[in-house]
């Protein structure tokens, strides 16, 4: 089973690097951990500039 896996992972590996058309697939994506810090910094300027009643 781990074989196939690993042939299967290969092989779309392969044709993620050789399409002509583009297609990189997830290397266009942008790192989960990187979003995520992104949007708590973005939360915390929010809740910093909020008006304190």
């Amino acid at each position: 089973m781990v074989e196939i896996l690993m042939a299967w992972d290969a092989k779309r590996q392969f044709m993620i690097d050789t399409n002509p058309f583009g297609g990189g697939g997830d290397k266009d994506k942008p790192d989960r951990k990187a979003v995520a810090k992104e949007a708590r910094m973005g939360f915390r300027v929010a809740a910093m500039s909020r008006k304190k009643d």
